[in-house]
């Protein structure tokens, strides 16, 4: 892997996911970086009041997530590398087809033409691409939303842009929202992989969310995940609908 892996994760606290990162990526013998910048105890007044005071909209805990992806985009952004890859804590890898489908991915962008845009390679929310409409040989897809901010590639410049107007205008959106909403803005692509590579273990009961207050349990989670994959997945291209665009 050429582009550098930034993680998202705290500096005291859920050494669960910590490990699994640590894991995930000895098997998949790839360096990363954690950000660990914007724990919720260093946001203080003067950063909230920079950011044109989130805290009117959003918890603690979603703007210390918001800005830890704006951590992440600056240290891309400032990079030599093409891009950079950013995942959550809690994401868990296709460790077998990761690398190969990644590095499939990537190169179908730049031979694309696109100057910037930003790659979802997870099935958050369980969401997918209909299987009536992929195509063989294709594994980008255009979208008009974010599966969800666990797992997602952006080439330097769109980093820039990204990191550039959340300077400007501040946030009052979840990461995945506001990715979103800066993307659709300025015009920048935005593809979900399929096949995806990345599942979000606190969507599937693998990790208690640090975020969702409606925390219903392991066993809970694993099963409400897997009848909303399968009515996604298999039943919405049945009945014509497309959630890259809903």
């Amino acid at each position: 892997m050429d582009d550098p892996v930034y993680v998202l994760h705290v500096k005291k606290g859920f050494e669960d996911r910590e490990q699994s990162i640590r894991r995930q990526f000895a098997a998949l013998q790839t360096p990363f970086e954690w950000v660990l910048e914007f724990d919720i105890p260093e946001i203080n007044a003067g950063i909230l009041d920079h950011y044109r005071n989130p805290q009117d909209h959003l918890r603690i805990e979603e703007i210390s997530c918001c800005l830890k992806h704006l951590g992440a985009w600056g240290r891309i952004a400032q990079s030599e590398a093409q891009g950079g890859l950013i995942l959550e804590d809690d994401a868990l890898l296709d460790t077998k087809r990761f690398g190969r489908i990644f590095a499939r991915a990537v190169a179908e962008f730049k031979t694309s033409g696109a100057g910037t845009g930003c790659i979802c390679l997870g099935d958050g929310c369980a969401m997918h691409v209909p299987w009536t409409k992929r195509k063989r040989g294709t594994c980008l897809y255009p979208a008009g939303q974010m599966r969800a901010a666990d797992s997602y590639w952006i080439n330097r410049q769109t980093a820039a842009l990204l990191h550039r107007w959340v300077e400007a205008n501040g946030f009052a959106l979840p990461a995945d929202h506001l990715i979103t909403a800066i993307l659709k803005e300025l015009k920048i692509p935005l593809f979900w992989l399929e096949p995806t590579i990345v599942t979000q273990g606190s969507h599937c009961g693998v990790f208690n969310s640090i975020i969702q207050l409606n925390d219903i349990g392991f066993i809970n989670k694993k099963y409400e995940f897997l009848i909303k994959k399968i009515r996604r997945k298999y039943i919405y291209p049945l009945l014509g609908v497309d959630p890259r665009f809903k």
